[in-house]
C-alpha cells in the first residue's frame, strides 16, 4: 500500500528512483513535486524509458503471451468490441434513402448488413483489406459510398444522402 508523504521534510539530495522507493510513488510523481517544491533534479539528462525496448524484453514477451488469450476472450464477448450499436467506433447518421426515407444509424456497418434489402445485391458483397480473419478489415461498396459522403467527396451515392 502507498504511503502519505511528507514532501516538505524528504531529502531532496536523493535521486528520484530514491524517493520513489521511500515514498512508495512513481518517479514521475516525485519528479513532479521536485519542480512543485523548487528543488533542482537530480539529473536533468533523465529520460522515460523507451517503453518498446521494455515490451521486446524476454520477460515481459512471456507476460504478453500468458495474458493475451484471456485479453482476446474478453473483446470477443465486450459489446464495445463486436458488431453493433454498442462497438467503441459506432457513429449517429441519419440517412436519407434514395426513396426520401429517413434512418437513424448508430452504426453504419450494422445498418448495412441488417437492411441489406435497401441496398442491391453487388453493393453489399462484404471485401477484406487484408490482416488476420476475425481481425476488421470489412467493408462493402454501400459502406464505402455512404463514407464518401460523409468524408466530403460526394454528396451522394447511389441516390442515398445524409440528412442536414
Amino acid at each position: 500500500m502507498r504511503k502519505l508523504a511528507d514532501w516538505e521534510s524528504l531529502d531532496w539530495a536523493k535521486s528520484n528512483a530514491v524517493l520513489a522507493v521511500e515514498v512508495g510513488a512513481s518517479i514521475h510523481t516525485v519528479a513532479k513535486r521536485r519542480t512543485q517544491h523548487g528543488v533542482p533534479t537530480d539529473s536533468p539528462t533523465w529520460k522515460r524509458p523507451d517503453v518498446a525496448a521494455i515490451n521486446q524484453r524476454p520477460e515481459r514477451r512471456a507476460q504478453s503471451a500468458r495474458t493475451q488469450p484471456a485479453a482476446t476472450a474478453a473483446a470477443r464477448q465486450s459489446p464495445a468490441a463486436g458488431r453493433g450499436p454498442e462497438n467503441v467506433h459506432a457513429v449517429d447518421w441519419v440517412l436519407v434513402s434514395p426513396s426520401g426515407e429517413r434512418h437513424q444509424v448508430r452504426n453504419l456497418y450494422d445498418f448495412v448488413r441488417s437492411h441489406a434489402a435497401l441496398f442491391a445485391e453487388a453493393d453489399v458483397a462484404w471485401k477484406r483489406t487484408g490482416g488476420k480473419r476475425g481481425t476488421g478489415g470489412e467493408w462493402c461498396n454501400a459502406t464505402a459510398g455512404i463514407l464518401n459522403i460523409k468524408g466530403g467527396r460526394a454528396k451522394s451515392w447511389k441516390g442515398w444522402t445524409l440528412a442536414q
